[in-house]
């Protein structure tokens, strides 16, 4: 193919932020923006330049799209994208995958069968941070014994869908899955998960998580998530203890490091880069094109994806029994 056609179906604000991208790529063309609220679609489209607007995605398809990026709301994921992949037409799909394991499994079947990619988006997998902890560890100069994971809201108030755990698919799903997708990108895949939920602020929905994670690597973490915290600096935070080193995050714009005794720290700050490029959104988009254009393995499976949902559910299931979930036993297959 001479350039990769485009669609986008959901015109919401993560839509922006890749049209934003995609259209600095010369390898791809965007040709539509699908959304049932139609004034939307003009806006972004107008945005684009020449994408035409449409209101779903088998209209996306009569316009003759290679890829299909499905940045609906998290629960509006599964149907979408199971009929880009029925049709195999490569699709980037923002997290999350679904929200339940049984829809997960369906997507996970789906791909499977079919000649298209699928790609979850996780962006924090490549925020530059978050690439610098990964370094570390995969360079061996830093063995992760122990870490401590915050991943805090502000307020569930703007916008107010947010507060809708029937539009969200529960708290969990929004901005705390992309550091539980990160857990298992850094220290490799859960054994057990214990945690405490509490229902203080919200009114439909538990909204406060104390978890703790243990690892098949041997690593150990504790993972805090609260959804009315206010936007106190850092809201977002991971510290990773080593032998005599750490390596320690705040929000994405900064990560210090040190390695070994009488070793001095260093910093990396990101303040002054875009968020497209610090945030890793430019990245996993280029990734992704990367992989229909030279047919590499795409940045984020299919399988990637049913894994994070399995442990999420298993993180709930474990806030309302109270049982602590042993993925050896077969839970949650």
């Amino acid at each position: 193919m001479s350039k990769v056609n485009v669609g986008i179906l959901g015109a919401g604000g993560i839509a922006k932020v890749h049209t934003s991208i995609l259209k600095k790529d010369e390898r791809v063309d965007i040709v539509g923006i699908a959304d049932i609220v139609e004034e939307k679609a003009k806006l972004l489209a107008d945005e684009v330049g020449s994408a035409k607007v449409v209101k779903s995605v088998e209209e996306l398809f009569e316009l003759g799209v290679h890829a299909v990026y499905v940045t609906t709301p998290n629960t509006l994921h599964v149907e979408p994208v199971i009929k880009c992949l029925e049709n195999n037409t490569h699709v980037f799909s923002e997290k999350p995958m679904a929200t339940s394991l049984a829809e997960a499994k369906q997507i996970k079947e789906a791909a499977a069968k079919s000649k298209a990619i699928y790609n979850l988006g996780m962006n924090r997998r490549y925020a530059l941070v978050y690439k610098k902890v990964k370094e570390l560890i995969s360079s061996g100069d830093l063995t992760p014994f122990l870490a401590n994971i915050k991943m805090n809201r502000g307020e569930l108030l703007h916008p107010p869908w947010t507060a809708d755990p029937n539009v969200t698919g529960g708290f969990l799903y929004e901005t705390p899955f992309h550091l539980m997708d990160l857990c298992r990108y850094l220290f490799g895949e859960v054994q057990t998960v214990y945690c405490e939920g509490r229902q203080n602020m919200s009114d439909a929905e538990m909204d406060t998580f104390a978890i703790m994670l243990t690892f098949e690597s041997g690593a150990v973490a504790n993972f805090v998530t609260y959804a009315h915290a206010g936007w106190s600096f850092p809201f977002e935070a991971i510290e990773v203890y080593g032998k005599y080193s750490t390596v320690s995050t705040q929000e994405l714009e900064k990560v210090t490091y040190s390695l070994g005794l009488n070793q001095p720290s260093r910093t990396s700050d990101f303040y002054q880069l875009s968020v497209e490029d610090k945030w890793g959104y430019a990245e996993e988009d280029r990734l992704f094109i990367d992989a229909i254009v030279e047919g590499t393995k795409p940045p984020v499976t299919a399988e990637d994806g049913f894994l994070s949902i399995r442990l999420l559910e298993a993180i709930y299931e474990s806030a309302r029994t109270g049982q602590r979930i042993d993925f050896r036993n077969g839970d949650h297959e």
